[in-house]
């Protein structure tokens, strides 16, 4: 008794220290308040949309927690640029899909939304992603 005691205290503090160390940590996305939600006037047709589909979707999932895993940051030594590289909103986002089981993702460095004025040579990135969600190349 006293064993299976331990046993199981000891995974419950493996696994909070998993939280601890931002391992399996989920942030979910920020409210705008219920004034803010009444203003919102919903589209009656997505067909104007960017429309992904549910594999192509997959694929830049693999492809943007690859490329910038959840919880990590650039480093470098001009701090403004490591700063403007780790935001999602600095880079565009390419999708090709030139066979059915095979999808290109590219994402691109604008740094010019950062308000920076510095040239970036090797920023980006091109991942090949197979249908079954493994990277097969990277770029």
């Amino acid at each position: 008794m006293r064993q299976a005691f331990l046993v199981t205290m000891s995974g419950a503090v493996l696994l909070s220290g998993c939280g601890f160390l931002g391992l399996y940590r989920f942030h979910a996305a920020e409210r705008a308040s219920p004034e803010e939600a009444a203003r919102v006037d919903f589209p009656n047709s997505f067909e104007q949309g960017v429309h992904l589909s549910g594999p192509r979707m997959a694929a830049v999932k693999v492809a943007m927690d690859a490329f910038m895993p959840p919880g990590s940051r650039v480093k470098g030594d001009n701090e403004q640029l490591a700063e403007c590289l780790s935001k999602w909103e600095t880079y565009d986002v390419s999708v090709l899909q030139p066979k059915e089981d095979l999808f290109f993702v590219r994402f691109f460095p604008m740094i010019e939304r950062c308000g920076l004025d510095v040239m970036v040579l090797d920023a980006g990135a091109v991942y090949a992603v197979d249908a079954k969600g493994r990277i097969v190349a990277i770029q």
